[in-house]
């Protein structure tokens, strides 16, 4: 079957439009109760969109092959390149990103877990219990370090978000040998 890669964009572009929240036909924003604009529809949008658009960049095939990937590596990695982000403190999710655009591409990536781990294990982070679900809180010490909670208005009302101010980002990579060395990745 050949595939025709101008509709699978065309189709991709319905899916992102979707999962946004945008009626593909009249670009209007849909009503806020339509079922698009549910978390788990626009997620799954999201996920057929990028799907599509790995067929796509593959010339109308599924998935390419995957390569072996090499191990994470430290040593690998410009983290001379790192940006700092100042004043502005962000999510863990974001340092690790950060640093896995700075790792050749045939790396496996840090995982945000490894370093969340890591930081329980040398009392910079706790785990809490509530309503029965595990969460991460910073210890004294990590506040010490610039870990800090931010109160936030999610969808669902108000939520917790652990933040890494400049000096606990630089805590972490300077510890990047520690956390992959301990196996944490």
């Amino acid at each position: 079957m050949d595939i025709d890669i101008n509709l699978v964009a065309h189709a991709k572009d319905y899916l992102d439009d979707l999962a946004r929240g945008i009626n593909p036909l009249t670009k209007q924003e849909v009503n806020e109760a339509d079922v698009v604009n549910n978390i788990k529809i626009s997620r799954c949008l999201l996920y057929v969109s990028d799907i599509l658009g790995e067929v796509i960049e593959n010339g109308g095939v599924g998935k390419a092959q995957k390569k072996a990937l090499q191990p994470f590596d430290v040593h690998k990695l410009d983290l001379n390149s790192f940006i700092y982000t100042g004043e502005k403190p962000v999510t863990v999710s974001l340092i690790a990103e950060q640093i896995n655009s700075l790792k050749p591409e045939d790396m496996k990536k840090l995982k945000t877990t490894a370093i969340t781990n890591w930081l329980v294990d040398i009392d910079m982070l706790s785990v809490v219990q509530i309503n029965g679900k595990n969460h991460k809180r910073p210890t004294p010490n990590g506040e010490a370090i610039g870990i800090f909670l931010e109160q936030r208005d999610g969808q669902y009302g108000p939520y917790y978000v652990v933040l890494y101010n400049e000096n606990a980002q630089h805590f972490i990579t300077d510890n990047l040998s520690a956390i992959i060395d301990g196996g944490y990745n």
